[in-house]
């Protein structure tokens, strides 16, 4: 009989890429999927786990989280945030906010084990030389970018906008080197609100484009959060197939408190936390709001980034000259649900877990922000009846592989990565992950160091300067570009 390396047993395998969903164990080798199937042994020396009463699916693959900084995050350690993202069960991110150096800084020095990718924030003066960079600068920063090993770059328009002329030939330089280029929608011209989603088909033309957290654009600060919601598939759908897309399930939002020497608020995010229940857009309506509960600040206790309010978070804010990191319960459950579980016409199949969903992925937009709650609330949309456990998967795990084009992961077929996520279905917790087979989490606490870096052809001479463990993942295969041309 053969054996294994490791051997899952008895756990709930669900696994929407090969439409498994039944009782299997799940045998490993060589940091690889080997086979599901029943009563598989372990070599002697190899590890059995008992899966009984867990559902077992591939790996948590989060689209959008923060776990290096390229601005100044003086009251937190953006890297921290890589054993929270383990600790949610995730085994494979997406940094949308650092470079290529405090990325590769952070899993050096507090890695948890898990595969991260990143892109490069443009932020003018600091990672980029200018404001409103023409498409000449863009080419040779994004092909900077890429060589010092990002898979791309990022525009955070609510805190550093550019004109819309910049903002699409941003999108167009990127485009034409087949790099990842994400957006947090607006630009010198509209809000990061409903509003900036509304640019996005004019900036857009025949681009390809990922449109960061859509919750974030319907809080109901234009119309009704319901009718955002509306609106905002109205307009993917008119660029559907152009633009991958992921939400996330928080209350809370991140953002940053800086003021200017006036006394105002300097980003459009923060202004609108503040507008959105009636305080000024100044230092003194920020300096009420953390007093009243309604703001709170990021701070480290115990290795770990938690959210405090009341005076001790005006306290963190005034220590930082207000350039701290805040976050406001912003975010409707009702957008939350809408946008997790939306679907586009029913499957040709009949089969619900065949569906097609409006927004690709759940997201955590967390990793150091205190709201790695992807798997949890997921979970929690399959016990209220509106996702089966294999479309939560997917949401989770395999949509989210197709679209980084991480396509050795996020499913159970014979060869693939052995990236696994085990979860508690009647909490929604999850309890262990493995990354190639490796536990890297038990019982919800971290236990491993390091970490892979995902970089593209371009940055492999980076990644092995960086002296960390890499994989070399080709963007031309991706959702964003599969059909690209």
């Amino acid at each position: 009989m053969p054996t294994y390396d490791s051997v899952i047993k008895g756990g709930r395998v669900l696994d929407p890429a090969n439409k498994t969903d039944a009782v299997f164990d799940v045998g490993i080798n060589h940091g690889r999927i080997d086979v599901m199937g029943e009563g598989l042994e372990a070599s002697a020396g190899g590890r059995t786990i008992d899966a009984a009463g867990r559902w077992v699916i591939p790996g948590h693959i989060d689209t959008h989280a923060h776990v290096s900084s390229a601005g100044d995050e003086r009251n937190v350690d953006r890297a921290l945030g890589l054993a929270m993202l383990a600790e949610s069960g995730t085994t494979t991110c997406l940094d949308l906010l650092g470079t290529p150096e405090s990325l590769s800084d952070g899993i050096r020095r507090l890695g948890a084990g898990i595969n991260v990718a990143g892109v490069m924030a443009l932020i003018p003066h600091l990672t980029i030389p200018q404001d409103d960079p023409p498409i000449a600068m863009m080419r040779d920063v994004v092909s900077d970018a890429l060589t010092r090993g990002a898979v791309g770059v990022k525009m955070i328009g609510g805190y550093h906008p550019f004109t819309p002329e910049s903002t699409a030939g941003v999108i167009e330089a990127a485009n034409e080197q087949m790099a990842w280029v994400a957006f947090h929608l607006a630009t010198k011209d509209s809000s990061s609100t409903l509003e900036g989603l509304r640019e996005v088909p004019d900036l857009l033309g025949d681009g390809r484009l990922h449109i960061a957290h859509v919750n974030s654009y319907c809080r109901g600060m234009i119309l009704t959060a319901e009718q955002e919601c509306r609106e905002a598939f109205d307009i993917l759908e008119s660029v559907r197939g152009q633009v991958i897309t992921e939400a996330y399930l928080a209350q809370m939002n991140g953002t940053n408190g800086l003021c200017d020497e006036d006394g105002n608020i300097v980003a459009n995010v923060p202004q609108n936390c503040l507008k959105a229940r009636g305080y000024p857009t100044t230092e003194a309506g920020m300096r009420q709001a953390l007093l009243d509960g309604y703001g709170y600040a990021q701070t480290v206790r115990d290795g770990r980034v938690v959210l405090v309010t009341g005076q001790e978070a005006v306290d963190i804010w005034e220590a930082a000259n207000t350039a701290a990191s805040l976050s406001f319960p912003v975010n409707p459950a009702s957008s939350a649900f809408t946008l997790a579980t939306e679907q586009y016409e029913p499957p040709d199949s009949g089969s619900p877990d065949d569906a097609e969903f409006r927004i690709d992925a759940v997201s955590t937009d967390g990793g150091a922000i205190p709201r790695n709650v992807a798997i949890e609330r997921t979970i929690a949309l399959v016990n209220f009846g509106a996702l089966t456990p294999l479309n939560a998967v997917r949401k989770l795990s395999y949509n989210p592989s197709r679209m980084l084009g991480l396509l050795n992961k996020g499913h159970f077929s014979e060869g693939a990565d052995a990236d696994i996520t085990i979860i508690d279905p009647d909490s929604g917790l999850a309890t262990m992950s493995l990354v190639a087979g490796e536990v890297i989490m038990e019982n919800g606490k971290s236990i491993a160091s390091g970490g892979a870096w995902i970089v593209t052809e371009a940055g492999e001479d980076a990644a092995k300067s960086s002296g960390l463990k890499y994989d070399l993942v080709d963007l031309e295969v991706s959702q964003l570009y599969a059909d690209w041309r």
